[in-house]
């Protein structure tokens, strides 16, 4: 077996594979550096024969030169460049990711309450309300479902009028009223000075707003009056309180807990509402702060100052119980009605113990509470500013009246038909849709047994031929569901 090739050693066997030179011949090789001196050694062995060469050997000399000669030529010239490598391929600029855009969660929907304080805190901004006032007034606010309800059954318009007065002017109240008036008695003719308001009257109104300032109310004020503002028959008023008080609470030093209120947003010893309050509520004590909740005298002297600027004749009654003659036209009988007093001694109007009508220079109206069947009453001037307070005839006859019996003047003498059975709030709407029917305007059909109705009750009872006193009741439904 043949041996296998001896391994070359030498820059001769490191050959370029791209090369297309001969390997035998790349320049730069050791071939190309000795075979010139090879070629060279055998030219000149033609000149210098150390040892005499056989002529049969001549023409291998000649091959050998022309050999060498050749690879000689061949180290001599350099071999054509090679091209130079071709640049990797450039890619394409790589085109941006498309942008998708991130979709906007949307909005969450408001709630009607939610809603409301958003347009609250625009209103407030308004009226040069600081923001962290308004968040400190409504953080965590919410609507209270007690104030929705008391919102929609006043005790003045779904009670009898005679179960109203019974609470309002209760023997308890009324002696309670009489000790605070002999305790009180300095401070309430001081303000009464002042004020041309009776000391018994400030009182009175002082027991029916919180029971001579015993239950103020417990409701956070400015939910209880969002509550009101952002829907229901009350609404703008709800709306126009809460501003109101947002502003109480950046001008005064009270805090957010400080003010509690009734479910109507009335707050203190005497119930101001906060429009009420920047109006006319004073500094009764002498202090130079005004506190509703704490000061008796800042009440009292708040109230007073209320009455005396809203027309309180000085020296004058609110008004009287009186009787009225069997052939009296009770159309004529209606808060809104005002004639002389010598026109109802005319017509027939006496006091209620029978004397004649004493004089006055203003005109008067007759107050029938419970219709034709109940006591009447002769309303002065000073009887409307106590509505002002309130505006419930129902109200200001049950401050009157409490008066009158804490400063130690008779009550009510005329009977009340206690046996009248009181409408439910359905009946009391079905009764105003039964007018609206029937082609007599009552109003909206809420069973508030307003003004309106009366007015519309009374009109549809003439037409009738029965007697007009414009008192809604039982018996009448009867007839206009016929």
């Amino acid at each position: 077996m043949p041996s296998p090739p001896a391994k070359r050693r030498g820059n001769y066997a490191r050959v370029d594979p791209k090369s297309t030179a001969s390997p035998w011949v790349a320049p730069g090789t050791v071939k190309c550096r000795i075979l010139p001196k090879i070629w060279l050694a055998a030219g000149a062995a033609k000149h210098v024969r150390l040892v005499p060469m056989p002529r049969a050997f001549w023409p291998l000399k000649t091959l050998a030169a022309l050999t060498g000669l050749l690879m000689a030529v061949a180290c001599a010239v350099s071999p054509a460049p090679r091209p130079a490598p071709a640049p990797p391929p450039v890619p394409p600029p790589a085109q941006p990711a498309a942008v998708v855009p991130i979709a906007t969660p949307p909005a969450p929907v408001q709630t009607p309450f939610e809603r409301f304080l958003a347009e609250m805190r625009e209103a407030a901004r308004g009226q040069g309300i600081r923001e962290e006032v308004f968040r400190a007034a409504t953080q965590g606010l919410a609507p209270l479902p007690a104030v929705t309800a008391a919102n929609e059954n006043q005790p003045e318009f779904a009670r009898p009028v005679w179960a109203y007065l019974d609470s309002a002017v209760s023997a308890r109240r009324i002696k309670d009223g009489q000790t605070l008036l002999a305790q009180h008695r300095p401070m309430l003719e001081r303000i009464a000075a002042g004020s041309g308001v009776p000391p018994e009257i400030l009182v009175a109104i002082w027991g029916m707003e919180t029971d001579f300032g015993r239950v103020q109310g417990s409701y956070n004020i400015f939910a209880a009056l969002a509550t009101l503002g952002h829907q229901g028959p009350r609404a703008a008023f709800g709306r126009e309180e809460f501003l109101a008080a947002l502003r109480i609470l950046q001008e005064r030093d009270y805090i957010v807990p400080q003010m509690r209120s009734s479910w109507a947003g009335a707050f203190g010893q005497t119930q101001f509402t906060p429009t009420t309050f920047l109006k006319y509520a004073a500094d009764g004590d002498g202090d130079g702060r005004i506190n509703l909740w704490e000061s008796s005298a800042d009440a009292l002297f708040s109230a007073a100052t209320l009455l005396s600027r809203q027309g309180w004749r000085k020296s004058e009654v609110w008004g009287y119980e009186v009787t009225l003659p069997k052939n009296f036209a009770y159309e004529e009988a209606d808060v809104e009605i005002l004639k002389p007093i010598s026109e109802w001694r005319r017509l027939g109007v006496r006091t209620v113990s029978g004397a004649a009508l004493p004089p006055h220079g203003a005109d008067a109206a007759i107050y029938l509470p419970a219709g034709a069947k109940g006591p009447a009453f002769l309303l002065l001037p000073n009887f409307n500013v106590i509505l002002k307070y309130n505006n419930a005839a129902s109200y200001a006859l049950a401050v009157a009246v409490l008066a009158d019996r804490i400063a130690g003047r008779p009550g009510i003498r005329g009977t009340w038909p206690r046996d009248e059975k009181p409408m439910s709030r359905d009946e009391r709407m079905a009764f105003q849709r039964g007018l609206a029917a029937a082609g007599f305007d009552p109003g909206t059909a809420d069973g508030v047994l307003g003004r309106r109705t009366r007015a519309a009750t009374r009109a549809w009872q003439k037409s009738r031929g029965l007697v007009a006193d414009g008192y809604p009741s039982a018996e009448l439904l009867g007839l206009l569901s016929r």
